[in-house]
């Protein structure tokens, strides 16, 4: 018999294990040895104002990957949509369909929610092989200022767009823990 994958909402009792694969997930990244709480998760999904839709996916009664989508509008094709994050499945059950289990109740979910497209990135050796089955895509690249970049940069509000400008924090700035203000 097959084993069940059963693909649903995430519920406050699956942190533990969401913490537990965003450990492994992260591995590699810069942001590896950064400090991440199952509070601060607690809060970011079902918390008074959650961040997204976390979904989780069980294979066997054990929670075995996760995404969230958020809703979004297309200005250009003056439609909604959802756009899909952080698409992670164990190690040890990839090759399943449980990436694409996951894609298809976030579409599943967007429709419902009046959407009529799925949006995201992935990585070439992780999620990419499945979105190139189904996804027409096109080179891009993503970029992201944080840390003290972030906070320089939210300090320019106001300020005029010439000397916001001028006083663009370098790169590098992202990588550098902000300071407190």
């Amino acid at each position: 018999m097959t084993p069940r994958v059963l693909v649903r909402p995430a519920a406050e009792d699956d942190l533990e294990a969401i913490a537990d694969m965003l450990e492994d997930f992260v591995r590699g990244h810069p942001a590896h040895d950064h400090t991440r709480s199952i509070p601060r998760l607690r809060e970011a999904y079902f918390g008074s104002s959650p961040v997204a839709r976390l979904l989780v996916a069980t294979h066997d009664g054990g929670v075995v990957g996760m995404a969230q989508w958020t809703r979004v509008y297309d200005m250009f094709w003056a439609m909604y949509g959802g756009s899909i994050e952080w698409l992670y499945v164990r190690p040890a059950v990839r090759g399943l369909g449980i990436a694409a289990a996951i894609a298809a109740e976030a579409c599943r979910q967007i429709r419902d929610a009046g959407g009529e497209f799925l949006n995201g990135a992935a990585e070439a050796e992780t999620t990419g092989a499945l979105y190139e089955r189904v996804a027409m895509s096109w080179p891009a690249r993503t970029c992201y200022v944080s840390g003290e970049g972030f906070q320089v940069f939210a300090d320019l509000a106001g300020l005029s767009p010439r000397e916001i400008v001028r006083r663009l924090p370098p790169p590098g700035l992202s990588r550098r823990p902000a300071r407190r203000r």
